[in-house]
């Protein structure tokens, strides 16, 4: 077991760029060619705003911030006029990134004089075969997310605790798992680990375990050419009916839906 939670993480890069972006950005999010749902983002504007919907709140982009999307959180774009923004969209080799959004309300950070040049040199470096590119995208992407950790470190024992838990759930959610199969791992009884559980990532293991179902539902459901029906089995859902029911309940419209990219071009309010 690692001794921290970071210590064998790594970032890689998918995207990264420095653009000017007008309104073509309100339908972003479902470019299937481009804009992958499973990555998370970091992004920095250096003039213009807008809007992200995520399913718990309203993030407004402006400059000055550092602003950290965790993946498949990003219901909705906006915008009006232009904005120039530099973009990272990356994978995290560590489940930690994937509960972020359950332990934390903090999707800005405010940005200081290296900032841009840190996502500047991820911009230059991140598609260079080398190592000693791939070195300096690395040590960037640690110093552009470790103010989103912070408050971390106070629950770091805790979360190393869960740490074969987390890696269990990675490998095997798409079957059922029973609370006690997850309890042995810690060697612990299955109440004592159920509320543990909640208390260190402020969530149930059953709704985490669902959570991670949505998320790859709705992977399947923008590259993949599965029928809604197939994709409810493929994640773990044993009944069609209770996954469309869900899929709606969290992401505010139904999953065919959501395959069409049909959503409301605004939002009263967000999940």
């Amino acid at each position: 077991m690692s001794e921290h939670i970071f210590d064998n993480n790594r970032y890689s890069v998918a995207f990264a760029e420095q653009r000017i972006i007008g309104e073509e950005w309100n339908d972003v999010i479902w470019d299937r060619n481009h804009h992958h749902i499973e990555h998370h983002r970091l992004y920095l504007l250096t003039s213009g705003k807008a809007t992200l919907h995520l399913y718990d709140k309203t993030v407004e982009l402006v400059p000055g911030n550092i602003y950290f999307i965790p993946a498949f959180s990003i219901v909705q774009s906006e915008i009006e006029g232009e904005m120039n923004k530099y973009y990272i969209h990356f994978l995290a080799h560590s489940p930690i990134f994937a509960l972020y959004r359950y332990f934390s309300d903090r999707y800005s950070v405010p940005a200081d004089e290296m900032t841009e040049y840190l996502f500047r040199c991820v911009v230059d470096n991140y598609t260079l075969n080398t190592q000693e590119a791939y070195l300096k995208v690395q040590g960037a992407m640690s110093i552009l997310i470790s103010s989103f950790f912070a408050e971390v470190d106070a629950d770091r024992h805790n979360l190393i605790k869960f740490e074969n838990v987390l890696k269990h759930i990675d490998e095997n959610y798409k079957r059922n798992i029973p609370l006690s199969e997850l309890a042995a791992i810690m060697n612990i009884s299955t109440m004592y680990f159920s509320n543990y559980f909640k208390q260190v990532f402020h969530i149930s293991p059953k709704q985490y375990i669902l959570n991670k179902r949505l998320s790859e539902s709705q992977r399947l459901l923008l590259e993949s050419e599965m029928s809604v029906k197939e994709i409810a089995y493929a994640v773990g859902f044993e009944n069609e009916n209770y996954f469309s029911e869900f899929f709606s309940k969290k992401v505010g419209i139904s999953a065919l839906k959501f395959r069409n990219r049909d959503l409301p071009r605004t939002r009263d309010s967000v999940l």
